[in-house]
């Protein structure tokens, strides 16, 4: 590691378990830039931009080194844009966070992988939810839909196995991009990751409600699923293209100049 390098450490939320990880930026000198809460049990009660040895910010994890999204500034920069923030009072795990700041220092922009993955598997559940719905509204044929598959078969769904189809998939496809992540794997590699756990998830769920009425069926209904989410996913990148609000960076009380935060 080097002066001006994006660090991250693994932790877990301690009333959870869940796990997340920890960004600060390298100082070169053994101490490390980071912004955190002021008490981890409580995320939302504030916190600063704090100047700390490499081995309180690790903590016993190992440390990587982190280059998504690209830097923007060469590293010396980095580093001084961190050195500047020390004692910045603000801090939020959704709007605010440390991943937000390491991602300000190296970008001029700040940006969270984590929270956007919860806010996009978020999204994606109302978008697919409403997919569902519209298509019940549209046939107009009593209780159950009729999903035509890629293969020509068709099955009869009701919305009591496709909701929560859809549900339980966005479940899986959350749990392992967010583990992917953890992990420093690549965005569009996580994402895919996600995507392929949401299909096979879907698929299962639907094969499942199908168990009593034959192995056509069963065939029928997974591959029924498995459209359903392929359905979904595409609602859901139009969705995404839509445009979107740039969100200000709050702006510091005392000097009158754009802070860190998103």
């Amino acid at each position: 590691m080097a002066r001006g390098d994006r660090l991250a450490v693994p932790r877990w939320l301690s009333a959870t378990g869940v796990p997340y990880t920890h960004h600060g930026i390298d100082l070169g000198d053994g101490t490390v830039v980071h912004a955190q809460p002021h008490d981890p049990a409580r995320l939302f009660a504030g916190g600063c931009v704090v100047r700390t040895s490499l081995g309180d910010f690790a903590a016993g994890a190992p440390v990587r080194h982190v280059t998504e999204p690209a830097a923007a500034f060469p590293a010396e920069e980095v580093a001084r844009r961190a050195e500047a923030a020390v004692g910045r009072d603000g801090y939020c795990p959704v709007g605010d966070n440390c991943e937000h700041f390491a991602s300000w220092c190296a970008t001029g922009a700040p940006h969270s992988r984590q929270t956007a993955i919860l806010r996009d598997r978020a999204g994606a559940v109302a978008a697919r939810l409403a997919t569902i719905l519209s298509a019940r509204l549209a046939t107009v044929a009593g209780e159950r839909l009729v999903v035509r598959t890629a293969l020509g078969t068709t099955a009869r769904l009701g919305l009591r196995t496709l909701v929560p189809a859809a549900l339980v998939a966005e479940g899986a496809a959350l749990a392992v991009e967010w583990t992917a992540h953890q992990r420093g794997a690549a965005r569009e590699h996580c994402r895919m990751l996600g995507e392929t756990a949401g299909l096979a998830t879907s698929a299962g769920v639907c094969a499942a409600a199908a168990l009593g009425a034959g192995p056509v069926a069963v065939v029928t209904a997974a591959l029924a699923g498995a459209a359903v989410w392929a359905g979904g996913s595409v609602a859901v990148g139009v969705a995404g293209r839509s445009p979107r609000r740039t969100t200000r960076a709050p702006v510091d009380r005392a000097t009158g100049a754009a802070t860190v935060g998103q």
